[in-house]
Formats: C-alpha cells, sequence, structure tokens
C-alpha cells in the first residue's frame, strides 16, 4: 500500500471514528434531555445503546431511572450496577449516588469505607453534595477506616489516570 492511500484510510477511519462518537454524544444529550423533560421512554430509547457501549452519563442517568422507579420498575440492585458502572468511569454524580447507595445498602451490601471513598472521589471533581456527604459519614468512622477510604480513593483515582489519562 502507498503511502498516500495508507494515509487516506487511516484519515478516513479517524473521521468515521469521530462521526460515531458524535453521534452517540448526541444520542446521550437526547437520553439526558428526554430525561428531564420526564419523557422517560424517549430516554430508554437513547441511554440504553449508549449505556451499552459504555458512556458513563448515559449509565448514571439510567441508574437514576432505575433508582427511582422513573420509567421503569424500580429496581435498586440494577440502580447500584448502574452507578458502579458510571462511578468506574469516573462520573461525578454517579460516584456520589454509589455512596449514597453503599452508606445505605440500598441495592448493594452496606459499606461505609467504600461509600466515603466514593464520596471522597466526586468531592475531589467538584462536587459539594458529596463533600457534605463525606464529611458527614466520616464523622461515624474511625480514624483507620477514614485512612482505609482516602488510600481507597487515591488507589482508584491512581489506576483511572493510567487508564484515561487527564486532558492537561
Amino acid at each position: 500500500m502507498g503511502l498516500a492511500k495508507f494515509i487516506s484510510v487511516g484519515l478516513l477511519s479517524g473521521i468515521v471514528v469521530f462521526c460515531s462518537w458524535q453521534a452517540a454524544y448526541a444520542a446521550v444529550g437526547q437520553g439526558v434531555e428526554a430525561f428531564q423533560r420526564g419523557k422517560y421512554e424517549e430516554a430508554l430509547k437513547h441511554l440504553e445503546p449508549a449505556a451499552k457501549a459504555g458512556d458513563a452519563e448515559a449509565l448514571y442517568v439510567l441508574g437514576q431511572m432505575y433508582g427511582s422507579g422513573r420509567g421503569v420498575k424500580k429496581d435498586e440492585k440494577k440502580a447500584a450496577e448502574f452507578f458502579m458502572k458510571a462511578a468506574d468511569l469516573g462520573n461525578p454524580g454517579a460516584q456520589q449516588s454509589l455512596g449514597s447507595a453503599l452508606m445505605l445498602g440500598e441495592g448493594i451490601e452496606q459499606d461505609m469505607v467504600a461509600a466515603l471513598k466514593w464520596f471522597i472521589l466526586s468531592a475531589r471533581a467538584g462536587n459539594k453534595e458529596a463533600a457534605n456527604y463525606a464529611s458527614k459519614v466520616g464523622r461515624f468512622l474511625t480514624r483507620d477506616m477514614q485512612r482505609e477510604a482516602r488510600k481507597m480513593a487515591i488507589d482508584w483515582k491512581k489506576a483511572h489516570d493510567e487508564k484515561f489519562p487527564p486532558n492537561n
């Protein structure tokens, strides 16, 4: 294959990937907007395929839908699973929601140390409400438990940043 053809194929592949990403991003936006308007059937139509493709925002909103029973049968376990996937991808809202589920034992086994970990991560991403939860939960934990949660948050952040390098 000649250099010109190689460059053309590479450029075309890049355009196809970019257009696919742009379409998926638009679908998530449409799904979120439909969710906010209370058009849950429409939201599901856009969010489910994006969630299957691993979109953190789509996973988070589906978690909200299942956790509240809006547009779907309420299922706290399924909500927690969606929150876990989105939180692992770095979505601060999902990190807070997962922390809440862990704190209350909703759909997932109660684990206050893990809850604090997720509140810390969400707070470090700028979520003020998660910072408040972290402060409140921390008051009920021993210093060793707090230290463990902070270490878990640091370890998670390091692993996440290696997998998804921040855009600096």
